[in-house]
């Protein structure tokens, strides 16, 4: 993966291509003093002004007040917001110019690991206070402002500078059931992978073929000719038979989670023999097997995921297609753990050896305290 690849799917590279077939959104380059915002590490306090201040209606009062609230002298200190006062407007501009909420993200990334912070744990957006949380809490746009580069082969060479952006998107509510990744390796659509892999969805077996064959469409129609790399992932959205909604595009390598797939196998050559090229004389043959061994969805990894081809002669290959048929191929929520301490991820992780002695001690001290205080009991 070079440098290239990663900036030619940063979103203001490709929306103004792509906008017919994607969802209505508008880009705002970031200022160099809410840039200097997100990437400070210290106390999360929202700018001033970005949420609306809330109103109280206070209660009768007692006819003999014990304290005199309204002088009370509070005690601390007091952390106050930046000022951001025009780049707040313009968000609050733009999301009433795309209907009242909106679903944000930067140059890659969206803030999904963040959705636990909000109110309404989603990352559907009314104010700009809304985003600015967000993005804060986000450890996917740290990534994307100190180190998007990182997993390049050609990193040491990059430019620094990149022209960020926070990027709003007209909210819709998406049915995580209809959400596919793509993969196209040497301008060959090659996967096609379940994009929510914590759930498993009945409707995608039963229409599987369908989904495929209107994916392949679309992309021949939409991507496969005009968009300039020779590899990259792109996500999609097909709710219903000949409607798909292109969502995102990412880079083809490490840094993009392959979900169903394994990069080890994405990146084999077709020479290698055992590359994405198992494929299906035609469709009439896919199902003729299925009908013959209980619809026989074969199972990836000795999990109840499904890969849809079979092994032929991979000329005009149709790209492989997983998905997860039952509960028990199911896999953990990428996102569940970010809601989580750190020290409790560190721990259960094993990423910080030291925390985990320093449980440990405690846990021996405590033990050795209860123990001495069962000794000093009179019998």
């Amino acid at each position: 993966m070079k440098v290239q690849d990663v900036m030619g799917c940063s979103f203001p590279a490709w929306y103004d291509k792509f906008k017919k077939c994607s969802i209505k959104s508008l880009v705002m380059p970031l200022t160099p003093e809410v840039l200097t915002y997100l990437q400070d590490d210290g106390t999360l306090v929202l700018p001033e002004g970005s949420q609306p201040e809330m109103t109280y209606e206070r209660g009768p009062m007692p006819e003999e007040p014990t304290q005199d609230w309204d002088h009370c002298e509070t005690s601390g200190c007091v952390v106050e917001g930046p000022k951001l006062e025009d780049f707040t407007n313009k968000i609050r501009d733009a999301i009433a110019k795309l209907g009242g909420s909106v679903f944000p993200k930067l140059n890659w990334s969206a803030p999904k690991d963040a959705s636990w912070i909000a109110f309404n744990n989603s990352l559907r957006c009314s104010t700009p206070g809304d985003v600015f949380l967000l993005l804060k809490s986000s450890s996917f746009v740290t990534h994307d402002l100190t180190g998007p580069f990182k997993d390049c082969d050609d990193s040491s060479e990059a430019d620094s500078y990149v022209d960020y952006c926070l990027v709003l998107r007209k909210w819709m509510d998406i049915n995580p059931a209809y959400e596919f990744r793509c993969f196209v390796r040497d301008k060959e659509l090659v996967g096609i992978s379940q994009r929510d892999v914590s759930q498993s969805y009945s409707c995608i077996g039963g229409d599987h073929n369908n989904i495929r064959s209107d994916i392949i469409s679309f992309w021949r129609e939409n991507i496969e000719n005009r968009f300039p790399l020779q590899s990259y992932v792109f996500d999609v959205y097909r709710p219903a038979k000949d409607r798909v909604l292109l969502l995102d595009f990412n880079p083809f390598g490490e840094t993009t989670d392959g979900l169903l797939f394994s990069w080890s196998e994405m990146c084999q050559s077709e020479d290698e023999g055992q590359g994405l090229s198992r494929i299906i004389e035609d469709e009439i043959s896919e199902m003729r097997i299925e009908d013959t061994e209980d619809s026989n969805m074969l199972h990836y990894n000795e999990r109840n995921l499904t890969d849809s081809n079979r092994q032929t002669p991979p000329r005009d290959a149709l790209p492989e297609f997983r998905f997860i048929s039952d509960a028990t191929g199911v896999q953990p929520s990428p996102y569940m753990h970010y809601g989580l301490p750190v020290d409790i991820r560190d721990l259960s992780t094993g990423q910080d050896p030291h925390k985990l002695m320093d449980f440990l001690q405690m846990k021996i001290q405590n033990e050795a305290d209860e123990s001495s205080e069962d000794e000093e009991v009179p019998s």
